[in-house]
């Protein structure tokens, strides 16, 4: 069993599937991608020594064709595929379902559909998708708040002493192929907020401010990275420049990731709440 479901930015949607109207024949491009390796030689040296490997962007291209009754539904159903894989709209979501899983993916559609030969009332096309981003993605992104969990140690002494203990992190899965981004939201009060992925040892600092009724939101996408206070009425603030010389925009690693969040106040900590969200990135489905 084989689904692709194509949304463009305006929220329209098209479904390639076994029963119609666009009938799915063929899909391709859903596990591999061309890859570049990167090496350096040395003089005298005998092959060369891995540097990296980069992905290219990613060719998904669909074949199929229109199911229909009437001449008349025939050209209705061209005008609506073209319309919603308009490439002028720029990327939108492809959504990949097999047998096992779902996955998702921003693709746009090179030059919409390229439609071929008609039997009766069926027209054959073919749509060549792009994504610039190679990865596919979970469906739904994955969200977990960073918990601040107070405890203590006791000794069985009959002392009146209790040292007191109290703990702000989160373990997070990444279940992916390779590293992904993380959106933070730090709902404050803080003073200097900061999140640290203790796994890596990499830290995200902000000098700033952060009232009770203020979110510091920050993402570590790649050509995408944001530094932002959203304010209670609503409105944004780039503090971008604000961000410690010392920061990364890290991300999670495959595996096991310990994340801690703090601030330069010890009572601010408490009451703050901090959530991460990330999608898992895959090289294929």
């Amino acid at each position: 069993m084989q689904i692709a479901t194509f949304t463009n930015t305006r929220g329209e949607s098209v479904v390639f599937d076994s029963f119609g109207p666009f009938v799915l024949q063929k899909i391709d491009g859903t596990a591999n991608v061309s890859t570049e390796i990167k090496s350096t030689k040395s003089p005298y040296q005998d092959g060369s020594s891995f540097a990296g490997a980069q992905l290219d962007d990613r060719d998904i291209p669909i074949q199929g064709f229109i199911n229909s009754i009437s001449q008349q539904e025939l050209y209705e159903r061209r005008r609506e595929l073209t319309r919603i894989l308009n490439p002028k709209l720029g990327p939108g979501k492809l959504v990949y379902e097999n047998s096992f899983r779902s996955y998702a993916i921003d693709a746009i559609a090179l030059e919409g559909p390229v439609f071929g030969e008609r039997f009766v009332h069926a027209n054959l096309f073919v749509i060549n998708f792009i994504a610039n981003d190679p990865y596919w993605r979970d469906i739904e992104t994955a969200t977990k708040a960073l918990r601040a969990e107070v405890g203590g140690l006791t000794f069985p002494l009959r002392l009146p002493t209790r040292f007191a203990l109290a703990s702000y992190r989160g373990v997070f899965h990444n279940t992916g192929d390779v590293e992904t981004p993380v959106e933070i939201r730090y709902k404050g009060p803080a003073t200097n907020p900061i999140v640290t992925n203790e796994t890596t040892g990499e830290f995200i600092k902000v000098n700033c401010e952060l009232l009770a009724t203020d979110t510091l939101f920050i993402t570590t996408e790649r050509g995408n990275k944001r530094v932002e206070i959203l304010n209670a009425d609503g409105s944004k603030k780039n503090v971008f420049h604000w961000i410690d010389l010392g920061s990364t925009f890290f991300q999670l690693k495959i595996g096991e990731n310990i994340l801690r969040y703090g601030s330069s106040q010890d009572s601010d900590q408490l009451p703050a709440t901090v959530t991460m969200s990330w999608s898992n990135r895959f090289l294929g489905g």
